[in-house]
């Protein structure tokens, strides 16, 4: 027999159809492809859907948000079903599909105005078979599994709620299968030596983190959420020393030091508690604050002269290298609120707050408007007046510059410093490849305020675009300024 003849008798032998039983065969395709749709936006659904939102709507009292809770506990139990549906429509379509939509093919053929030997030739061209396979992995690939997928990774919940209680229902009628498939499936396994747990893995930190940074994944959270949530990872791998307040900013009373003294300190420097000294900064004996006051004041216990050495409390000395992660929990047990800080010699490097360690997650909080000391102030539009003791990783955030940081700095005094290799002097100009520093005022061998110029090409020259220049505007200092926009000032 000829090709051509075996594609007339391909036509001839497919079974003769009404159109009536076409169009119900037809239906009951698009039935099944329905059927499989559902199955893949259930199972697609309810595994996409937030178990934390679920829990939400559970505690509000939602019925269906329950059927869904309810079916996540066993997700096992539930993408097995759903599998089981998609694996028996799928089957299906493909049974009754292919005689459907092969009469179709030869119907259509068949009913075209034009002499049979052209029929033939057309019949000649393609095999039917192929043709019915091309379009039912077309209906199905489209219309059963791309398309509710799309809808229910755009609608988890909504669609999680409302196919929550047929799946339900499908999942206990299928129980005996499900359970048969799955013991078959673990019996498998164990022939292959694979171990089966399906214990949640719990996220680590680095996962969370990438999620966090990742906007698609986190599109729910705000800019300032994402930096708060960052900061709690990073809290942890912070060292002590690099949000210590410096020993040359230690505002500290001798051991001889009377009520009337700590009062008058206190007007001045605004802080409610301080170091107690012996003879010398690095002989700190113990804290002493206002509230430790308050009771024998209440009592009549104080006078201006009475000292206040007797109601003063330990302290609690840590090294440079402690991580605030193990720091914090260390003063949360003893209700200390300050912490000493020494370095590798015994000598004293600075101290740290409980105040300090909650703005490295929270970030810094603002002074108020009539603090003198400003951290960074707008002298024109590339010109800044900065305190030397601004860290340098903000100094490249806030003015867009690049300035190297290394193990052996961390202010920008210290940057200065380290690059001039001495003690810089009033007035001296360091110039770099697009920033020029020059020292404004020094105390002793302290650096107090810089100028920093930036020069034609900066990058710094867009630094304006985030912050409201005035000459009375000043920009928040600290290790890390959590959502810093615009202008503020810090309070140390």
């Amino acid at each position: 027999m000829s090709l051509l003849g075996a594609r007339v008798q391909e036509i001839s032998d497919l079974p003769a159809m009404s159109w009536t039983e076409v169009l119900s065969r037809l239906l009951s395709v698009l039935l099944l492809i329905a059927i499989n749709a559902f199955f893949v936006a259930a199972e697609f659904s309810m595994v996409t859907v937030r178990r934390s939102r679920i829990n939400q709507l559970v505690d509000a009292g939602d019925v269906a948000a329950q059927t869904v809770q309810s079916l996540q506990q066993s997700i096992e139990r539930l993408l097995s079903t759903m599998q089981l549906g998609i694996t028996l429509s799928s089957l299906a379509l493909g049974w009754i599909g292919e005689s459907t939509i092969a009469v179709l093919v030869r119907m259509s053929i068949g009913s075209l105005p034009l002499p049979i030997y052209i029929k033939s030739a057309i019949a000649h061209s393609f095999s039917i078979s192929i043709v019915t396979f091309l379009l039912l992995a077309y209906l199905q690939i489209v219309l059963g599994e791309l398309f509710p997928k799309s809808v229910a990774l755009l609608y988890s919940e909504q669609l999680a709620r409302t196919l929550g209680p047929p799946s339900l229902l499908i999942a206990r009628l299928f129980n005996p299968f499900v359970l048969f498939l799955n013991q078959s499936t673990r019996s498998l396994l164990r022939f292959g030596g694979i171990e089966y747990d399906l214990r949640h893995r719990p996220v680590t930190p680095e996962e969370l983190q990438l999620i966090i940074a990742t906007s698609s994944e986190s599109s729910g959270l705000e800019a300032e959420e994402r930096e708060l949530l960052n900061n709690v990872f990073e809290f942890g791998e912070v060292w002590v020393e690099e949000v210590m307040v410096p020993r040359p900013s230690i505002v500290a009373l001798p051991k001889t030091a009377t009520f009337q003294t700590l009062l008058d300190e206190m007007a001045i420097s605004h802080h409610s508690r301080y170091p107690v000294t012996g003879d010398s900064l690095d002989e700190i004996i113990g804290i002493i604050g206002f509230k430790q006051l308050a009771k024998p004041l209440a009592e009549g216990l104080l006078s201006p002269d009475t000292p206040i050495l007797p109601w003063m409390s330990s302290v609690r000395f840590v090294p440079e290298m402690m991580l605030l992660g193990e720091l914090l929990p260390l003063m949360q047990s003893s209700s200390e609120e300050i912490a000493i800080v020494v370095d590798e010699f015994g000598g004293i490097s600075g101290l740290v707050t409980l105040r300090d360690l909650i703005a490295e997650i929270i970030g810094r909080s603002y002074e108020s408007p009539d603090s003198k000391e400003i951290a960074l102030q707008v002298l024109d539009d590339r010109t800044y007046l900065v305190q030397a003791q601004l860290n340098v990783d903000d100094v490249n955030q806030i003015l867009n510059l690049d300035l190297p940081v290394t193990d052996e700095y961390q202010t920008i005094g210290g940057f200065l410093s380290y690059q001039l290799q001495r003690m810089p002097a009033a007035g001296e100009v360091w110039r770099g490849e697009n920033v020029e520093l020059t020292v404004v005022s020094v105390s002793g061998p302290r650096l107090e305020q810089l100028q920093i110029h930036l020069l034609e090409g900066a990058a710094g020259d867009r630094a304006l675009d985030g912050i409201a220049a005035a000459d009375e505007e000043v920009v928040g200092k600290g290790r890390k300024n959590s959502g810093l926009s615009g202008v503020a000032k810090f309070s140390s």
